[in-house]
């Protein structure tokens, strides 16, 4: 593929994604969504969240280096009881950001 393709390739597949995200604000006022979708459409960023974070607390493969991975379970920990204690997305992630870099300054 030429230089040229390449980038006809990348414009095309961001006007794609622009117009896919674009219609959700463009559309709202004439599309009404069935219930079932809204109330599953409210579990959307702890689910992001989840699948970003969770690759951190999983090592497929090798050996797993624990004092390497202290500041992430500290940090999912304390993440987990704020979410659990007060289910504010920005309390969660403001706490256990916190944390991992405390207990990485701790352990060096």
């Amino acid at each position: 593929m030429s230089t040229a393709g390449g980038w006809g390739l990348i414009l095309a597949m961001a006007a794609i994604t622009f117009a896919l995200r674009a219609s959700f604000i463009v559309l709202q006022d004439r599309i009404r969504l069935p219930a079932l979708v809204r109330r599953g459409l409210a579990y959307v960023p702890a689910a992001v969240l989840a699948a970003i974070v969770a690759p951190a607390f999983v090592q497929l493969g090798g050996d797993a280096d624990i004092a390497f991975q202290a500041p992430r379970w500290a940090a999912g920990v304390v993440g987990a009881l704020v979410a659990a204690r007060t289910q504010h997305m920005v309390a969660v992630l403001v706490a256990g950001m916190l944390t991992l870099w405390g207990v990485q300054a701790l352990l060096g």
